[in-house]
């Protein structure tokens, strides 16, 4: 059976009757991502691997040796972006994982620190954010965790955008349907912060608002975040998944059996949600519909 904590609407939200277990056995889950043939990419961080999981819940791998590669989605070119965590960069690959090639390694000069998850906009710009979890404190050669803007358009030595700086561990992130505002996780503070986007996709000076706290009663803030066509907010935080109205009202937490560390959504019509869990990856029907991945072919 499903478990709903804490429901003030969530469960009218949700078909499926249970979580589905689609996969398990794995070290760390991270970065499901949907394929248009069925299909879901996801990393498994600890053993750096990229497994592919079929229709009929048979796994393969699809990339080895992957630096602990953890958030993914596609870029405009139909090519997809990853973070590497303790690669300490952001590089791309094709859908089939070969031609992997290193987009992004260094800031004013400086190594990033352990790029995390990533989130494309429509015209293409790559955001990431960039905390400190696959770098020693004597390696770290920036002085802040940040959210970047990388515009694949502008000169390379001018196409890395810091956003902001005052994160503490910076982690999920994503966009409003209108991409007007872009939603922040930061772990360590247990909150996630909403952003007000520019024409150009810079942040509005000053805008940053908090846009919801979380409080677990156990270890475990916020990770991966994703929302859906009518701006619901959705977040991967110990409990399970937290779902917000877009002014910031709790609605419920989808309970998951390990605590969830990122959620995409799937399904051709956009209505399923993937879920990784540590050891395992869990899937779940609802009855309203999400924002498929940008750019999926």
């Amino acid at each position: 059976m499903i478990t709903i904590l804490r429901d003030a609407g969530l469960s009218d939200l949700v078909e499926s009757d249970d979580l589905a277990l689609l996969a398990d056995g794995f070290q760390f889950t991270e970065g499901p991502l949907w394929r248009a043939d069925g299909s879901i990419l996801f990393q498994d961080i600890k053993a750096e691997t990229t497994h592919r999981l079929h229709p009929d819940r048979s796994v393969e791998v699809l990339r080895a040796d992957t630096r602990a590669a953890n958030g993914q989605t596609y870029t405009a070119d139909g090519r997809i972006v990853f973070c590497e965590q303790n690669g300490r960069r952001v590089s791309s690959m094709a859908a089939d994982g070969t031609d992997v090639r290193v987009l992004l390694e260094r800031f004013a000069g400086c190594r990033l620190n352990s790029p995390n998850d990533v989130v494309c906009r429509s015209d293409g710009q790559v955001y990431f954010t960039d905390p400190p979890y696959g770098v020693s404190a004597a390696d770290k050669e920036l002085d802040f965790q940040g959210v970047y803007r990388w515009n694949p358009a502008e000169a390379a030595d001018s196409a890395l955008h810091l956003l902001v700086e005052d994160f503490e561990k910076p982690n999920g992130l994503a966009f409003s349907p209108d991409e007007g505002t872009l939603y922040i996780c930061d772990t360590a503070k247990y909150h996630v912060r909403a952003f007000q986007v520019a024409a150009d996709g810079d942040l509005v000076e000053g805008s940053g608002r908090t846009f919801a706290t979380l409080d677990p009663g156990v270890d475990g803030g916020p990770d991966g975040i994703k929302v859906d066509h009518a701006g619901r907010v959705y977040v991967a935080v110990a409990l399970g998944v937290w779902v917000f109205e877009p002014d910031g009202r709790l609605l419920g937490i989808l309970a998951t059996p390990k605590r969830p560390s990122n959620l995409g959504w799937c399904d051709a019509d956009g209505r399923g949600l993937v879920i990784t869990a540590v050891d395992a990856v869990h899937h779940v029907r609802l009855k309203v519909e999400g924002l498929l991945p940008r750019f999926l072919r």
